[in-house]
C-alpha cells in the first residue's frame, strides 16, 4: 500500500537537507595554530598581514596566531605537536632536530638572517678580528649565538680574547649605550634603531657578510603532521609567502595591520624603518629563485657552518633538516 505519511516525511526530510545545504558553507575552515618566535613584529609581518588580507580565509584556514617565547621554545612546541606551524630561527630548529626531534624546515622566510654585532659609531669594530680585546653582550639561548661562533671561527678570531657576557636584549642595549660593553649581538631592530631614536649613533656588522650566512626565521613543522595533511601545509605556505610579498609591496599598510591587531607593538616609524631597511631585504639572498626557497648551494653551505657549530647533524645531515615539497609551484618574486 502506498504510505502517504512516509512519502511526506521523506519529502520534508529532503527539503530540510537541501535548505541546510543552501545555508551552510561548502566546507568548514580548517583550524590551525602558528606559534611565532617572539612577540609580533616584523619577523612575523607576513603572517599577520596575510591574515589581515584574508589569504588564510581564502585558503580555507581558520588561523590562530600565538606569540612565542624564543625560537628554541617554539621549536620544542612544534616538535611536541602542540602547535601546527612554528616561526623560528633555522639554527634553533636544526639544533633541536639534530638531537632527534621530528622537525622539518618547510620554508625559510629570512634566507639570510639579519643578526649581527652592534657597536657604537666611534668603537673600532669593523671586522670580526676587531672583537679581540673587546667585550660583547650576547643573549643566552638566542639564535645569534651559533652565528656568532661561526663568524668567529670562519674568520680566525681567537674567541678566548673576547670578553663574552650574557645578558637579555633590553639590558644589553643599556650596557652598550652606557659604554659598559663594546658591542652586543642581535638584529638591527633590537638596538641599532632604538639607539638612533635616542640620538646615539651605532653601526651593524652582519654575520652574513662575514661567512655566517644561514637561514634565519623559517616556517617549521613536525614530519608526521606534514605527511598526514600535505594539502594544508601547501595552502598555508602559499598564503604566508603571499603575505610577505604583499608586505614588501606596501610596507606601510602591513605595519598598520600589525599595529591595529597588536596596539602594544613598537612605534610605526621604528617598525617601518626596520622593515624597509633590514627585514624585507633578508627575505631573499643573491641567486634565490623566489621567496621561500634558497639558492641551490645555500643549504650545503649552511650545513657546513652548522655542523662545525653543533657537530654532526644526524642521519642525512642538512638534507634531512628541510623540505621544499610543500612550496608553491610559483614562488612570489624576491622584493
Amino acid at each position: 500500500m502506498f504510505n502517504l505519511r512516509k512519502c511526506w516525511t521523506g519529502a520534508a526530510g529532503i527539503g530540510l537537507v537541501l535548505a541546510a545545504a543552501a545555508t551552510s558553507p561548502v566546507g568548514a575552515a580548517e583550524k590551525a595554530k602558528v606559534t611565532l618566535n617572539w612577540l609580533p613584529n616584523n619577523g612575523a609581518i607576513g603572517i599577520i598581514y596575510a591574515e589581515a588580507l584574508g589569504f588564510y580565509k581564502d585558503a580555507g584556514i581558520e588561523l590562530e596566531i600565538e606569540p612565542g617565547k624564543g625560537s628554541g621554545v617554539t621549536s620544542q612546541l612544534v616538535a611536541g605537536g602542540s602547535t601546527d606551524v612554528g616561526l623560528a630561527a633555522a639554527s634553533s630548529a636544526i639544533g633541536i632536530a639534530a638531537k632527534g626531534a621530528p622537525l622539518k624546515i618547510i620554508a625559510p622566510i629570512q634566507q639570510a638572517g639579519d643578526w649581527g654585532v652592534t657597536s657604537l659609531k666611534d668603537t673600532p669594530i669593523s671586522s670580526p678580528k676587531d672583537l679581540e680585546g673587546k667585550s660583547i653582550a650576547l643573549q643566552p639561548g638566542s639564535a645569534e649565538l651559533p652565528l656568532f661562533d661561526a663568524m668567529v671561527r670562519v674568520n680566525g678570531v681567537d674567541r678566548s680574547k673576547i670578553d663574552i657576557q650574557m645578558f637579555s636584549g633590553a639590558s644589553a642595549m643599556s650596557l652598550l649605550a652606557e659604554k659598559k660593553v663594546d658591542a652586543i649581538g642581535g638584529a638591527p631592530a633590537d638596538a641599532l634603531i632604538p639607539l638612533a631614536e635616542r640620538g646615539i649613533e651605532a653601526k651593524q656588522m652582519f654575520f652574513k657578510d662575514w661567512g655566517a650566512a644561514i637561514p634565519g626565521l623559517s616556517l617549521i613543522a613536525r614530519e608526521d603532521k606534514l605527511q598526514a595533511n600535505p594539502e594544508f601545509y601547501k595552502k598555508f605556505i602559499d598564503a604566508t609567502l603571499k603575505g610577505y610579498a604583499a608586505a614588501a609591496k606596501d610596507p606601510e599598510a602591513a605595519i598598520d595591520a600589525l599595529r591595529e591587531r597588536y596596539p602594544d607593538a613598537e612605534a610605526k616609524a621604528s617598525l617601518l624603518e626596520d622593515l624597509t631597511k633590514f627585514s624585507a631585504p633578508s627575505w631573499c639572498m643573491p641567486g634565490s629563485p623566489g621567496m621561500g626557497k634558497l639558492p641551490a648551494d645555500a643549504w650545503a653551505k649552511a650545513g657546513e657552518i652548522l655542523t662545525a657549530t653543533f657537530g654532526p647533524l644526524g642521519k642525512g645531515g642538512i638534507e634531512a633538516m628541510y623540505t621544499e615539497a610543500y612550496l608553491p609551484s610559483e614562488l612570489p618574486p624576491c622584493p
